[in-house]
């Protein structure tokens, strides 16, 4: 059993922020687990180049039902000791000293923690230009809100813990763990409207595509089942809440060199 800070992620035909995301995650995990369903872009090969040494393992769904891919997630993670946590291509885990982060958590001596969320949002207008694939996101992108101060009953925290598995709830943004107390050095942020461009609206759009309809008579993700116009609106809502976060003490560190 492998054990260390572990990362488990799934994708599908996500090219264009994957190699962010990779550069981003790979000196901060000690592995990590890649769940592919059938990509066709350049994913596996941006993979094999930016996390050599990461596994890719194909997913044994055919598509995004939630019930069947928080399953598949946590028997990878049973596979597996130590500190982990699973995160979307959507969401950069940020700490501000790995090892010294590691070492605070066994030090506190519970076995499950939130990273708190961070929602960015471009504002409308506010960013001119598309972001520069070669430079860090965060240092192109900075606006956004975090979540729990706009919507106290709404979370993106995730979990980073030692369990066998997380235990979680559909969409693992909660855990059926003895509760799990908010980090105050780690936080998680979800580039859902950030950038907001073409490909990132056609990402959003193309996701329900993927998504067993089953799903959404059930209630469970009904926030992708949506058209161009209602997608604009959830854009809008959620910019009007973005803040420069460089300029918040407890968190703009995130966006500094």
């Amino acid at each position: 059993m492998t054990s260390g800070f572990t990362v488990i992620c799934h994708y599908y035909n996500e090219e264009y922020l994957l190699a962010w995301w990779l550069k981003h995650h790979y000196s901060l995990f000690d592995h990590g687990v890649m769940i592919d369903y059938g990509s066709s872009d350049s994913s596996n090969d941006l993979i094999r180049q930016l996390a050599p040494g990461w596994e890719i393992r194909k997913s044994r769904n055919p598509n995004f039902d939630i019930e069947s891919c928080e399953q598949e997630v946590m028997e990878i993670e049973r596979e597996f000791g130590g500190w982990k946590t699973v995160l979307n291509t959507t969401e950069f885990l940020f700490v501000k000293n790995k090892n010294d982060f590691l070492n605070d958590l066994n030090n506190r001596g519970k076995s499950i923690y939130r990273a708190n969320g961070i929602v960015i949002a471009d504002p409308p207008g506010f960013y001119k230009s598309d972001p520069d694939p070669l430079k860090p996101l965060t240092l192109q992108r900075f606006h956004g809100y975090i979540e729990k101060e706009k919507h106290s009953s709404v979370s993106r925290d995730r979990f980073i813990h030692k369990y066998p598995d997380g235990n979680y709830r559909l969409g693992r943004h909660d855990s059926n763990h003895p509760k799990a107390i908010n980090h105050p050095e780690a936080y998680v942020l979800w580039f859902g409207f950030s950038p907001w461009n073409e490909k990132m609206i056609q990402r959003k759009l193309f996701i329900q595509t993927r998504i067993p309809r089953r799903n959404k008579r059930r209630g469970w993700g009904v926030q992708h089942f949506v058209n161009e116009t209602q997608l604009d609106k959830m854009y809008r809502d959620n910019a009007a809440f973005a803040e420069d976060l460089r300029l918040r003490n407890d968190c703009k560190w995130i966006f500094s060199k």
